[in-house]
């Protein structure tokens, strides 16, 4: 057996532990940086809790503006900002969008050099250790979502001029540090709970697949047991227990995800929402059904393994009848939590479909095999078949 796993952020999770953000920043320095998303009534509290916390001894300016699926605008109007302030720290609050801008501002703040061509070209493979980027800013994240997992990976989604969204991924992204506090999470809608959390099972479930890395695995198993169990709880009553074991599984599956890497889903749900705007979590949705019903066969064994761990009273006769209760389950799970759509719910417009399909089927993804891919393609544009 032969792996390599690596986590270079110090996690802190636990209830409050945001009131220790100005004694982290301290370590640093006396000025900080903010960005955090566009300003709405929901995230003025935190807002407000933040500034109130830090203002007696850190000198701080903020950037409220990133949206969701940040653009490389956006970026580069936020280091205009930084590079003007100075700061000794950035600090990202919100959601992957936030902590994706946050992460890649540190590491260019002191690297102008560094183009979006030659980035998006060079830093496309999770696995390699690439150059070292000097002089990086430090950077502390807090997601306000349990999902991205971004808080303790090594990528960075962006939607480039042509909007694209497509990830760098190197090493130096990686945050310094993440507070994860589950009461943050407290005031999420029901809609971003359930995507969020159906992205962190992704990760978890895609990660698994991929490789057979002993600490990613256990990581990641008890990763979507978490979710399958605590989703539905959390949906129907607000707890902040529930709450915490999402955080929980969204940091399982973002350390197992930068480790392992992810599946086809992941690509097909990105170029999704580039073309339509479905949240990312959501696309997944899409796609997930078809995309288990189409490599039940081909994953059999890891779809076996998961119905022993997370069904363990349940019997089976071999691993392809455990793997379809996995399946099923999966899908029933979806069902429960409102999140098996079909793309026709999202009214998107026939020719939207047909550049959609006419692009993907155009790119080489490695991860499936052709039929496989345009099976899953006609299943979930076209809703051909099951």
């Amino acid at each position: 057996m032969e792996f390599v796993n690596y986590q270079p952020t110090k996690i802190i999770f636990g209830e409050n532990k945001i009131d220790l953000l100005e004694t982290l920043i301290l370590q640093y320095g006396k000025k900080a940086f903010i960005i955090g998303p566009i300003v709405c009534d929901a995230i003025i509290p935190l807002f407000n809790r933040i500034e109130k916390n830090i203002s007696n001894k850190i000198s701080f300016k903020t950037f409220y503006e990133v949206e969701s699926n940040p653009s490389i605008n956006t970026v580069n109007s936020a280091l205009r900002a930084i590079r003007k302030f100075d700061p000794d720290i950035i600090i990202g609050i919100g959601g992957g969008s936030v902590l994706d801008v946050s992460k890649i501002c540190s590491i260019l703040y002191n690297n102008p050099h560094y183009t979006w061509e030659y980035m998006f070209n060079t830093f496309a493979d999770f696995r390699k250790d690439y150059e070292q980027i000097n002089n990086k800013l430090p950077m502390i994240a807090i997601p306000t979502t349990s999902g991205t997992g971004s808080q303790c990976t090594q990528a960075c989604v962006l939607t480039d001029i042509d909007n694209l969204k497509k990830t760098i991924f190197h090493q130096n992204l990686y945050a310094t540090i993440t507070i994860l506090d589950p009461t943050l999470t407290l005031s999420l809608p029901h809609t971003i709970t359930r995507a969020t959390a159906f992205d962190a099972f992704s990760h978890c479930l895609e990660s698994f697949l991929r490789s057979d890395n002993p600490i990613c695995n256990l990581l990641a198993k008890e990763g979507i047991k978490k979710i399958i169990y605590n989703l539905p709880l959390v949906l129907g009553s607000n707890n902040i227990e529930y709450r915490k074991e999402l955080m929980l599984s969204d940091t399982f599956g973002g350390i197992s995800l930068s480790n392992c890497g992810a599946m086809l889903p992941h690509p097909l749900s990105e170029i999704i929402g580039s073309y339509t705007n479905i949240c990312h979590g959501e696309a997944l949705a899409l796609v997930y059904p078809s995309f288990l019903r189409n490599t039940s066969q081909k994953y059999s064994k890891k779809y076996a393994e998961l119905a022993d761990y997370l069904f363990p009273s349940e019997e089976f006769v071999d691993d392809a009848e455990a793997a379809n209760y996995f399946i099923k389950s999966i899908i029933t799970f979806m069902h429960e939590c409102d999140l098996e759509k079909k793309i026709s719910d999202y009214a998107v417009d026939k020719k939207i479909i047909d550049r959609i399909y006419n692009f993907i089927t155009t790119i080489h993804l490695p991860m499936e095999s052709t039929d496989t891919i345009d099976t899953i393609l006609n299943e979930i544009l076209y809703e051909k078949g099951e």
